[in-house]
This record gives structure tokens, C-alpha cells and sequence, in this order.
């Protein structure tokens, strides 16, 4: 099974060097986007008013999904 990096780019650039091992694309989407949403939950990475970014590579560097994020604060 091909192995898949997840990296996170919040303003700086945090490698994830273990993987995971994912059949196909659907796969793939599927634990980006579950992984997106846990770490925003347990609050791991904290918002710096830039836009964050989860970039999903395979084994030979070629970047196969992204997450975009941005928020925005408006009023209070």
C-alpha cells in the first residue's frame, strides 16, 4: 500500500516524517480531512491570522490533496 505524508503549514512548516499507509484517493481525502478536523478540535494549532495548510504528499514528493483554511475575524 503507498505510504502518504501529511504536513501542516501554519505560518511554519511542521513535517509529519511517519505516514500512513492509504489504499487510493478516497482514502486519502477521507484522513485529511478527519486529521483537519481533529487537530482543530483538541485545539493542537493555534490560529495566527494567516490561512493554514494541510499538503498531503506521497513517498516520491509529489503533492497529491490539500486542505485550505483561513479564518477570519470580524467584530469583537
Amino acid at each position: 500500500m503507498p505510504r502518504y505524508f501529511f504536513h501542516i503549514m501554519n505560518g511554519k512548516a511542521i513535517l509529519d516524517e511517519e505516514g500512513f499507509e492509504l489504499a487510493d484517493m478516497d482514502k486519502v481525502r477521507t484522513e485529511a480531512i478527519r486529521a483537519t478536523g481533529q487537530m482543530l478540535s483538541d485545539g493542537q494549532h493555534k490560529w495566527r491570522g494567516q490561512a493554514w495548510q494541510m499538503i498531503v504528499v506521497a513517498t516520491d514528493g509529489t503533492i497529491v490533496f490539500g486542505v485550505n483554511l483561513s479564518v477570519d475575524r470580524h467584530g469583537l
